[in-house]
């Protein structure tokens, strides 16, 4: 599956944690073991907690030493899901009720 599109594609808040949460949910645990304890994000159930594992792997990975291409590619998961987070919350900010409704039908 192509997480990145997932994440992309997602058409709201609640498409989006879906996708973030099946992505956490595939990998087995030889792919984690490579993910320090503390990295290891859990399912998320609100945009919030997204933005949150955001910073937190992004504060991991810019204090590792040497840091692996699984915690790098995690991070850039978590990246682009906060992103489109931040987006689909500015949609959802800026639309009157109308415009909004037919949103979320499509």
């Amino acid at each position: 599956m192509n997480w990145l599109r997932a994440v992309h594609d997602a058409n709201s808040e609640q498409a989006l944690l879906a996708a973030v949460n099946e992505y956490v949910l595939a990998y087995p645990e030889a792919y984690w073991s490579w993910i320090p304890r503390e990295a290891r994000p859990r399912l998320v159930a609100t945009v919030g907690e997204l933005h949150e594992w955001h910073r937190r792997l992004s504060e991991h990975l810019g204090s590792a030493e040497a840091p692996n291409i699984r915690l790098q590619d995690l991070a850039v998961f978590f990246l682009q899901a906060s992103a489109r987070g931040m987006e689909l919350q500015a949609a959802k900010g800026s639309c009157n009720q109308d415009d909004c409704s037919s949103r979320e039908a499509g």
